[in-house]
């Protein structure tokens, strides 16, 4: 079993440094706390933990049905842990605009969470208006990712790793959310969008 373990932690540092020597997610083609500024905050990583805690990601996940408790997955939901991406939760308006709000990891007890984060200007259920969305230039635009009311999750990241912890987010996209959904440029920098019904590995926001 330790042998076992060893394997694959092993096995997963390669791979990170894999990842940002290739400095792509997908040849074709997330986010960073830079970037939740244009949606309305900022400083994502403020409330992560300092410090690595796999008996409490797999606390986390244990509290969940269907969940996968070996060892890859502990490691997955860790590094998402220490290394998110951006995350919004967004909605389409009857007049098809986009409402969102900012979703983080935070420490629970002896677990995580996945919480909403009630920016400035925010209403007290941390939805707000999105009114600039056009200057990033979203290919496709969110609307019509959006089919209903029915909110969903938007998770981003560089398109391409500048840094290791631009490589360490867009891994964590690749292996906890859906397949790329398309791309929007925010000051001076391509990043790449992911549309997913659910979030990974932790409990979701309450409403």
């Amino acid at each position: 079993m330790m042998r076992a373990r060893l394997n694959l932690a092993l096995s997963y540092a390669l791979r990170g440094t894999a990842v940002f020597a290739m400095g792509l997610w997908f040849t074709s083609i997330p986010g960073c706390s830079t970037v939740s500024g244009w949606f309305g905050s900022s400083h994502q990583n403020d409330m992560m933990p300092a410090s690595s805690d796999a008996a409490a990601v797999e606390n986390s996940q244990s509290q969940q049905p269907n969940t996968n408790k070996d060892d890859d997955k502990t490691m997955k939901c860790e590094q998402l842990v220490h290394h998110p991406p951006g995350i919004e939760e967004i909605r389409r308006t009857a007049q098809l605009g986009i409402e969102s709000r900012e979703i983080r990891v935070e420490r629970s007890a002896n677990s995580y969470r996945w919480v909403v984060y009630r920016s400035h200007g925010s209403a007290p259920d941390g939805w707000h208006s999105q009114s600039a969305l056009d200057k990033l230039h979203f290919n496709p635009a969110l609307q019509f990712l959006l089919p209903d009311k029915e909110s969903k999750y938007l998770a981003y990241a560089p398109s391409v790793a500048e840094t290791p912890q631009d490589s360490e987010q867009m891994m964590s996209i690749a292996d906890e959310f859906g397949q790329k959904a398309g791309t929007f440029e925010w000051n001076g920098r391509s990043y790449t969008y992911t549309i997913s019904q659910h979030l990974p590995c932790f409990v979701e926001p309450e409403d």
